[in-house]
């Protein structure tokens, strides 16, 4: 089976289309428990809101909202999806309202989808981690073993780099089946194929 990494970015082609450079409103600091998989239960605002910035003019949404925070802001019926494929997973589906350039609200039909914690899939030897020490400084090329990869969930995070969303071939095709707009995969390398 393949897996593929989901591009948080979108297609970023097409100016047109609504892009978040922003986390929801309210999270403090800690926004960054989106992109690594923590936990934001307790912290996650009550009227969770994301503004679109002026250096992103496109107002068009998509089944996926591209953005620059690697979070998977998607719409309900994409999330509807992937709970389908994600149940028995530890994953917070977290709703959020778009506002527009003016303030007002856009959207309130997005969800935010984090993935908690991670999965061991790499191959250490074929894969280039660079650590200081055992702190992973950045990952630069991601090779996923076979073995590891036998138990592996439709979706996950790598625990190298959290910020890594990977897909499995099925649910893919299940995405790409349903006509769901600006989702971007990219097929991830597999030791010895």
């Amino acid at each position: 089976m393949r897996f593929y990494r989901w591009m948080p970015l979108g297609d970023v082609g097409d100016s047109d289309r609504c892009f978040l450079d922003d986390t929801p409103e309210g999270l403090d600091g800690r926004s960054f428990h989106l992109a690594w998989g923590r936990p934001v239960k307790g912290l996650y605002p009550q009227d969770p809101r994301i503004y679109l910035g002026e250096e992103y003019p496109g107002l068009r949404l998509e089944s996926f909202v591209g953005n620059t925070k690697s979070m998977l802001v998607v719409s309900s019926a994409l999330r509807a999806l992937l709970e389908k494929w994600c149940q028995g997973l530890e994953v917070e589906y977290l709703p959020v309202h778009i506002y527009n350039h003016r303030k007002r609200l856009h959207s309130s039909d997005y969800s935010i989808i984090n993935p908690l914690g991670t999965f061991d899939c790499l191959d250490q030897t074929a894969s280039d981690v660079k650590r200081l020490g055992t702190e992973v400084i950045r990952l630069r090329r991601i090779v996923l073993s076979p073995e590891k990869l036998k138990s592996a969930p439709h979706l996950f995070r790598i625990p190298e780099d959290p910020t890594v969303y990977v897909v499995s071939e099925p649910l893919v095709k299940a995405i790409e089946a349903g006509g769901f707009t600006n989702v971007i995969f990219d097929e991830l390398e597999i030791s010895g194929t």
